[in-house]
């Protein structure tokens, strides 16, 4: 037993020696040394992918000014409308289709009334079609923002 005793603690002994050997501690310098560079490194990638997102954002938000509805012609409306709604977040899109929404009721109130706007939709006129007879005008040339305005 006390042979088992010895030959355990000199291998513990050896174990502990060759943990702590020159290859260890250089592989430790080094990661210690390099560790800055990585930081710094880390710290340029977050750098570009946050001046990346925010460019990402602001040309987002540049094209969605840039549409505006183009009210020339029927298909004009509804084209331009789709481009408008295809360059918006979600949230922007209902916010859209509200405004429009909104827009169109008053429409309807202030041109021939809620019967004004029934016998529109039994003859098979879409929304686009509604909007574009009652507000074509004013909504020509507006932009997702100028509609939003419009709508109050």
């Amino acid at each position: 037993m006390n042979t088992f005793v010895k030959v355990t603690t000199l291998t513990a002994a050896f174990a502990l020696a060759a943990c702590g050997s020159d290859d260890n501690s250089q592989t430790a310098e080094k990661a210690e040394e390099a560790a800055p560079a990585v930081a710094a490194e880390k710290e340029g990638m977050m750098e570009k992918a946050e001046g990346m997102a925010d460019a990402a954002i602001e040309k987002a938000s540049e094209m969605a000014e840039s549409l505006k509805l183009d009210t020339s012609s029927l298909d004009s409306f509804k084209s331009s409308l789709t481009a408008m709604k295809g360059s918006l977040t979600g949230d922007q899109s209902s916010a859209l289709t509200n405004a429009l929404t909104s827009l169109a009721k008053g429409a309807t109130e202030e041109k021939g009334g809620l019967m004004g706007a029934a016998k529109d939709l039994a003859s098979g006129k879409s929304m686009e079609e509604t909007l574009y007879e009652k507000l074509g005008d004013q909504l020509n040339g507006l932009s997702f923002d100028d509609i939003l305005k419009l709508a109050g």
